[in-house]
């Protein structure tokens, strides 16, 4: 069993990386890889710890990068980097975390009075920096049910679908144009390729009504190596039309919990919620040369 789209302290998740690994030891995972958002540091860290005491499977280095499709903010993976490359990649072509998020905050600030959302006026001077934005947001405007009147139930009760349908969303008001500081698809692709690596399209029904309008932009538009089939709220269905699509065009076939600790306290490593268990085997023609870290 494997798991390839994983987060832990040093992006959004919780896990240190000595607990990180221990728990993937624990579940018996054969191939992890960690994918932090914008930011290779665990890679760093493993460097100074002996990895075998903790993990005796193989960690394919990987990352997480934000970039921007059709205006709307997305992500994509890249696999089998050289960590040092991309990481002097990603002090090139990103702000910092802090500094994206900071700027975001009082963007969203600043709609919120223009459309009369309720939020204090402290709400810049006490954001948390290690909470996302949209996170910070929604625990703030949930707090006032007058704002209940801007966003149905399910986004009212999840953060998650409160990011995904309203703030990725350009058609609401909760969407802040954040182009400015992302890197275009082609500039983020090529810092993976740049950096020895496979560029994937993960976790593509997460963008809800945008789902299929972005990825048939991706299909037309770029090259790219290989589609997540396998996740977390994935249907029977959407995972069997990715891998459709995969076996149509020749690409190759990815899978994760995107697992993120406590941050997603429903989401276990490796197998999600309970079911996920992705084999081992949908990595065999990848062709890495050597997956170890």
């Amino acid at each position: 069993m494997i798991d390839l789209h994983t987060h832990t302290m040093y992006s959004d998740g919780t896990d240190t990386l000595e607990e990180y690994l221990t728990k993937a030891q624990e579940k018996n995972l054969t191939y992890v890889s960690i994918t932090d958002h914008n930011t290779c540091r665990a890679y760093e860290k493993m460097k100074k710890i002996n990895v075998k005491e903790y993990y005796n499977g193989k960690i394919i280095p990987g990352v997480e990068l934000n970039t921007k499709v059709l205006g709307i903010p997305i992500e994509i993976l890249g696999y089998n980097i050289d960590t040092n490359i991309m990481q002097k990649l990603i002090d090139e072509n990103y702000i910092t975390n802090e500094q994206r998020c900071l700027l975001e905050v009082k963007r969203l600030k600043e709609r919120c009075k223009k459309t009369k959302i309720n939020i204090p006026n402290d709400f810049v001077e006490k954001y948390d920096y290690t909470m996302w934005p949209s996170k910070y947001l929604h625990k703030i405007i949930i707090q006032d049910k007058n704002n209940k009147e801007y966003i149905d139930e399910d986004a009212w009760l999840d953060s998650n679908v409160f990011y995904r349908k309203y703030m990725s969303n350009p058609t609401t008001i909760f969407y802040i144009d954040m182009d400015d500081s992302l890197p275009t698809f082609e500039e983020a692709s090529k810092m993976i390729k740049d950096s020895g690596g496979l560029v994937f399209i993960p976790h593509i029904y997460e963008y809800r009504q945008n789902s299929e309008r972005i990825l048939n932009h991706i299909l037309e538009n770029y090259k790219f190596d290989g589609i997540e089939c396998y996740y977390t709220t994935f249907s029977e269905e959407q995972r069997d039309k990715l891998l459709n699509i995969c076996d149509e065009r020749k690409l190759l076939i990815s899978g994760g919990s995107d697992y993120h600790g406590k941050n997603k306290k429903d989401v276990e490593l490796g197998i999600e919620k309970g079911n996920l268990n992705i084999k081992e085997n949908i990595i065999d023609n990848w062709n890495i040369i050597d997956k170890k870290q």
